[in-house]
């Protein structure tokens, strides 16, 4: 008989009878998710995930590889908001700190 051992592409768990697995993979730029009993499970590329945990991971990096390659173009427009942004007087000891604004809320 053989064994194959599948164990989590995130955390390195090795998969028991138990465990509630994912199978994630990449498909033209989309994270496609499914359950363990998905037939994408042995596609090339897959990731295996032991739980939510691992899951959660996982999203996050997609994601966050998503915001990353979007910004990047977009560099420019970031350093135009810090030169806004330096220009406000946001301090405390502004003299705009103490301006009172009458409520229009009623009790």
């Amino acid at each position: 008989m053989i064994r194959q051992a599948i164990s989590c592409d995130i955390c390195g768990t090795e998969k028991k009878q138990t465990n509630h697995w994912f199978v994630a993979y990449d498909q033209g730029g989309e994270l496609r998710l499914g359950g363990w009993k998905s037939r994408n499970r042995m596609r090339p590329g897959a990731k295996h995930l032991c739980g939510q945990t691992c899951l959660h991971k996982l999203v996050d990096e997609f994601m966050a590889r998503g915001f990353a390659a979007q910004v990047q173009p977009g560099a420019q427009e970031e350093t135009e908001v810090k030169v806004q942004a330096a220009a406000t007087d946001a301090s405390l000891t502004s003299d705009a700190a103490y301006v009172e604004v009458e409520s229009s809320a009623r009790l």
